[in-house]
């Protein structure tokens, strides 16, 4: 009786596929063993991603202006009312047209909140864990200190600066002000009130990198009431009491707020800085090299 022929050895529980290289391991994965990192997404899907949230932003954006649409003669209305008083149309498109355009305006104003959410939706993945923590409140500081300018213009500015330059005009003068050219005032001064309430944010911006220092900006307060004056110049040409004045002060206080907000970033980057020093002193940044020079 012949004896039992040796067992087969074991099968290879995992052979290789047909299309893994010839010293692939066993078991790994394909997209391993070509090299690209797990997880993550390639340029065409970043591509593909990014037109989504672009397409979801438009369609926020017309669904606002579905609303801007019924908000926009209410809106003009209460514009010409604060300061021309009455407007005149050299077109029978100009109406429509610049209805159309403030509804745009107001639709991407009444969707902002959706829209920063998919953006920062698609941002957040390729940020640092610390970068995810101050950049909202960054993006989010920018935005109400945009919409206070925007707001001071609206209820404030515009109508100041509408009553000064009508100031020059004479008795045989009569004001037919086009709704156009009304309308374009408006946009840019607001932009512009808007860019200007970036002040303290920009203060505190290049402090925490230790660019300035709050003793910098408070030597400098002579410098910047005669920069403020002269913006107001620029913005509210006319009566040099009734605009420079009035504008001007809330600038200058503005730039005092910001040199106080300075001080509380400095105090607080020189708190974070002595524990990670280790008790050795780092040494003085830029800001108090030149407060030295100064001293």
């Amino acid at each position: 009786m012949s004896p039992d022929p040796p067992p087969d050895p074991d099968p290879d529980p995992d052979p290789p596929s047909a299309g893994a290289p010839a010293g692939a391991p066993t078991g790994a994965p394909a997209g391993a063993a070509a090299g690209a990192p797990a997880g993550e997404m390639t340029f065409l899907e970043h591509l593909d991603e990014l037109r989504g949230v672009l397409i979801q932003c438009v369609v926020a954006t017309a669904a606002g202006a579905i609303a801007g649409w019924w908000l926009a003669p209410r809106v003009l209305e209460d514009i010409i009312r604060r300061t021309v008083g009455h407007v005149i149309v050299l077109s029978p498109l100009e109406a429509i047209n610049e209805r159309i355009k403030l509804t745009l305006v107001l639709g991407l104003c009444l969707a902002l909140p959706v829209v920063l959410h998919r953006i920062w939706s698609f941002v957040v993945p390729g940020l640092f864990k610390r970068e995810r923590s101050w950049v909202p409140a960054l993006a989010g500081g920018s935005l109400v200190l945009f919409g206070l300018g925007v707001w001071a213009a609206y209820g404030y500015v515009i109508p100041l600066v509408v009553r000064v330059l009508t100031g020059f005009m004479t008795p045989s003068m009569k004001a037919e002000i086009q709704v156009a050219p009304l309308l374009g005032f408006v946009y840019n001064l607001s932009v512009a009130c808007g860019l200007v309430f970036q002040l303290p944010l920009v203060t505190m911006m290049l402090t925490a990198l230790g660019l300035v220092t709050p003793g910098f900006l408070l030597r400098q307060w002579r410098v910047a009431i005669v920069l403020a004056f002269l913006v107001t110049a620029l913005i509210t040409p006319g009566d040099v009491v009734t605009a420079q004045l009035v504008m001007g002060g809330p600038m200058v206080l503005l730039y005092f707020l910001s040199v106080g907000l300075s001080w509380l970033v400095a105090r607080r980057r020189r708190s974070e800085s002595a524990p990670a020093s280790g008790g050795i002193d780092p040494g003085p940044g830029p800001g108090a090299i030149e407060e030295g020079r100064h001293a």
